[in-house]
């Protein structure tokens, strides 16, 4: 079985971001960063607590975060659970006024597990507020947009 990766692949020019499209960009990579460590407390820094998330994998709009852990209870976990061995984000749209932004971007996933190996592409869009100086999440909608066996 191939290794999991730790590192989330990145090869977009920020230049032309201003700072606050860089801080809501490096915020989104840093929760992936977390997802792949596990740590759904650090992820959770980044979410409004009354945020409304559409996952990727369920019908049901997650209102709060109450609601988002009982989503993450469905998912695999122990030797079921599928190894991420290399994640991608790439193309980011991101458009602030004021407090409010929203953004856009791809994400692709490669996993593997004991039925075989899977790459997943998903269009992500997210509202943001900025609270306190600090962005947060208040809509996710992750559109699972291909599934390809490998």
């Amino acid at each position: 079985m191939e290794q999991a990766t730790s590192t989330v692949t990145d090869s977009t020019n920020t230049s032309l971001f201003d700072p606050d499209q860089l801080a809501i960009w490096d915020a989104q990579k840093a929760m992936y960063s977390s997802f792949l460590k596990g740590d759904s407390s650090e992820i959770d820094n980044h979410i409004h607590a009354k945020a409304t998330v559409w996952d990727a994998v369920t019908e049901k709009l997650a209102r709060g975060i109450d609601d988002l852990n009982e989503i993450r209870a469905t998912r695999p976990v122990g030797a079921s659970k599928p190894v991420v061995t290399r994640m991608e984000v790439s193309e980011p749209v991101i458009d602030v006024s004021g407090t409010l932004a929203v953004s856009r971007h791809f994400l692709r996933v490669d996993t593997t597990n004991s039925d075989g190996s899977n790459r997943e592409l998903m269009r992500v869009s997210q509202g943001w507020r900025q609270v306190e100086g600090k962005w947060l999440i208040i809509h996710a909608h992750e559109d699972l947009f291909s599934i390809e066996e490998r």
